[in-house]
């Protein structure tokens, strides 16, 4: 007899002579056999066996090479009291053992039947060390007695003991490294599961308002004017008559204040990072462009910002560096008025530059003009990667933005036709917990809030709040007594049938257009959203109605309605948008403000014939608008694009003067026998409305609206003049107030 041993991992082949111990676990041909617990396979698929045909396969494996005989079969599967037909059932068991291993007992591969004897197993049988008389080496260790190791010694002589010793100690560190592997694997995975249910069932948090409260009260403050803050007190603008004054407040609220000044109308527009300079302006309107000055906060003389002249300047956080708006183009200037250089420009009106806390960003609004919405868009701090924030446009129209202290949330102003609220978008990521970053309003009405102006520290910001209602009164002005007329408090303008019986007009929310008597009686609508109506004009014979419509996404166009809201119709050619129009005295043409992007970008005014589409423009006409036509046919009044002036086309003589000149000149009215134009002048003290003589040029104050302003009148827009000489105006009631909001921005 031969014995060979091999290394763990291998096998040992065993001799006729040798026991197999029923724990073994022994192959033979393509068969693994593992006697302690009954399992036959073959190349690893498991193989269903019954009981008893193992058990015969398992003493012919521990007798591999010798015949067993059939009795010792029959005595180990069945006890001496059991009654059975042994030789009926040993055959069959044998039967089921060869379909097993695949045998056949006329060609045996395993099993030979040896007639008159018994049965023996053919092919060699190998143990699979580890299981059986090659016991592991921690056995060999824990034996006490020594005899499995005396065994294998015995056995394979080459088999030591410090071998044995070697390789306990290499499986039990392959065991504990296994089960610390195992160990982190499965607390990776509990905490890994554990922070991703966390994370999508408990998000951030939304911001929200928790507390509001009232700063000013009572003041005619011009929202326009922003609200600047050094942490102890708030500045803000009031208009007082013709003029405006420099405000301050606690930021606890309390008497507002009149701050000394350097200028007339000075506009205060930031305090630098370290609360030693304000940055200001001085202007006539909120919209002109003007030189920026540099003011000590503790008082003295104002310095000019180098060559800095614009509007909306804003402080890098560093406060070295000064961003500016002057046209179309975003400019930057060292705090010591060097370095000016422009950015980016863009197309449209950009307004109110914020810098990001870390001053790698600038954010700014949109202003896409006339046929597109106010929006925000943000690019790096050296004028490259201009992009927008909200590509989805919610809410449509966002202006004034700012990001809180910290760079965690950027708040900002967001309207929906009239009305707007404040909105918060988070910028900061959180891995532990899911975040919002989608914009979130915080305020919803019922008062319009905007210009959101957070503290340096905290979570308190401020804000303007205004809610109005308009009214149409008839103004006597002589009597300076006012007449009401029933109109919807929705309105936001008016228009007067010539015969003073039927009014027109543009309702909030949703700019619908309606009509109704001057008494309120038969109200009916004339137009439904998604189209927008504005500058309602009565036909001559108060047939129809001409106004200006848009619907979303297209561009501005001129509309003709029945004035009982039948037949509605476009009247521009293909290509060209309107602005406003209005009719000649016969009512078959109209003059129109209006452009072609492609044949005239700027806007100009023509006669038009609806019926026909004839066109002709006037000359010199370039950047007018609100064009009225004289009730005689010989003149057209209009205003230039800088509001200053009224200018008169003489339609036969086809040529333009200068008529009047002021501040914030509004639209122009005809006296019914064309013998005066009349116009308001919004910056007046009174907001006064004046008449110019068309004859002699002499221009006359017809009558103020002092009493009103006084009143509770925001406004008063003056919308027409009546037959009898009696004055149309819309008034605006209501009051802007200043609120401090204390915010939770989780």
């Amino acid at each position: 007899m031969v014995w060979s041993w091999r290394p763990l991992g291998t096998f040992v082949a065993l001799g006729p002579t040798i026991q197999v111990d029923s724990a073994s676990i022994v192959r033979f041909g393509l068969f693994e056999a593992d006697l302690a617990r009954s399992v036959l396979s073959r190349q690893g698929i498991r193989i269903k066996i019954q009981e008893q045909p193992f058990r015969i396969l398992t003493m012919l494996l521990q007798q591999n090479g010798e015949i067993v005989r059939r009795e010792q079969l029959s005595q180990s599967l069945w006890p001496k009291d059991t009654h059975v037909n042994f030789e009926g059932s040993l055959n069959a068991a044998l039967k089921k053992l060869r379909a097993a291993l695949q045998d056949d007992a006329e060609n045996p591969r395993f099993i030979e039947t040896v007639p008159r004897q018994g049965y023996r197993f053919l092919p060699p049988v190998h143990v699979v060390p580890g299981a059986s008389d090659l016991k592991t080496a921690d056995q060999l260790l824990l034996d006490k007695s020594g005899s499995s190791l005396e065994l294998q010694v015995r056995l394979h002589p080459e088999f030591s003991a410090e071998g044995a010793t070697e390789a306990f100690w290499d499986r039990r560190r392959a065991e504990r490294t296994q089960r610390w592997f195992n160990t982190m694997l499965l607390t990776v995975a509990i905490l890994f599961g554990s922070w991703l249910l966390f994370f999508i069932v408990y998000p951030v948090p939304r911001p929200s308002v928790q507390r509001m409260t009232r700063i000013t009260n009572g003041g005619r403050i011009d929202e326009r004017g922003g609200i600047v803050s050094d942490g102890t007190r708030i500045f803000f603008l009031q208009r007082d008559g013709g003029h405006w004054s420099l405000m301050q407040t606690s930021v606890e609220g309390g008497n507002a204040e009149k701050m000394a000044a350097p200028f007339e109308n000075t506009r205060l527009f930031a305090i630098s990072p370290d609360h030693s300079q304000f940055l200001i302006g001085q202007f006539a309107r909120h919209d002109d462009e003007m030189p920026l000055w540099l003011w000590p906060v503790q008082g003295g003389e104002p310095r000019r910002l180098g060559g800095a002249t614009g509007h909306d300047p804003a402080w890098s956080p560093d406060g070295t560096q000064i961003a500016f708006v002057r046209g179309q183009s975003l400019y930057s200037i060292h705090h010591d008025g060097t370095q000016l250089r422009e950015l980016i420009r863009v197309n449209g009106r950009p307004e109110d530059p914020a810098w990001s806390p870390d001053g790698a960003n600038i954010r700014l609004a949109i202003d896409a003009g006339e046929y597109g919405n106010e929006s925000l868009w943000q690019m790096s701090a050296d004028g490259s990667g201009l992009h927008t924030i909200l590509a989805n446009g919610t809410p449509s129209r966002q202006a004034a933005g700012n990001w809180t202290a910290d760079g965690k949330y950027f708040l900002f102003s967001g309207c929906e036709r009239y009305d707007c609220n404040l909105w918060a978008i988070r910028d900061d990521w959180s891995w532990f917990r899911r975040s919002h970053h989608v914009p979130v309003p915080l305020t919803s009405g019922p008062d319009s809030l905007h210009v959101a102006t957070p503290t340096q520290t905290g979570s308190r910001i401020f804000a303007f709040s205004f809610r109005s209602h308009r009214e149409l009164e008839e103004l006597e002005p002589g009597s300076l007594r006012f007449t009401s007329l029933s109109v919807d408090a929705n309105a936001e303008e008016a228009a007067v049938s010539a015969d003073g019986q039927m009014v027109v007009y543009s309702d909030r929310p949703d700019s619908s257009l309606w009509r109704s008597r001057t008494d309120g009686s038969q109200r009916i609508r004339l137009t439904n959203p998604p189209l927008e109506g504005s500058f309602p004009r009565w036909s001559p014979r108060g047939e129809q109605i001409l106004f200006t419509g848009v619907r979303p996404g297209q561009s501005r166009q001129i509309y003709l309605l029945t004035a009982d809201g039948g037949s509605l119709r476009p009247v521009l050619p293909k290509g060209w948008e309107g602005l406003n129009a209005d009719w000649s005295p016969d009512g078959y043409r109209i003059v129109v403000t209006m452009r072609n992007q492609k044949l005239h970008p700027a806007y100009g005014l023509f006669f038009l014939e609806p019926t026909t589409g004839v066109l002709k423009e006037l000359a010199d006409s370039k950047d007018l608008s609100d064009p009225r036509w004289s009730a005689d046919g010989r003149y057209i009044a209009a205003r230039d694009s800088s509001k200053h002036r009224i200018v008169l086309y003489d339609v036969h003589q086809e040529t333009w003067t200068v008529i009047a000149s002021g501040g914030l000149l509004q639209s122009p009215y005809w006296s019914n026998d064309g013998a005066f134009v009349y116009f308001q002048d919004q910056l007046d003290d009174e907001e006064s409305v004046f008449r110019a003589n068309v004859a002699t040029r002499k221009v006359d104050r017809v009558s103020g609206f002092a009493p009103m302003l006084r009143g509770s009148a925001a406004q008063c827009l003056f919308s027409g003049v009546a037959a009898n000489g009696s004055l149309y105006v819309m008034v605006e009631r209501g009051a802007t107030e200043i609120y401090a909001l204390d915010l939770d921005l989780p």
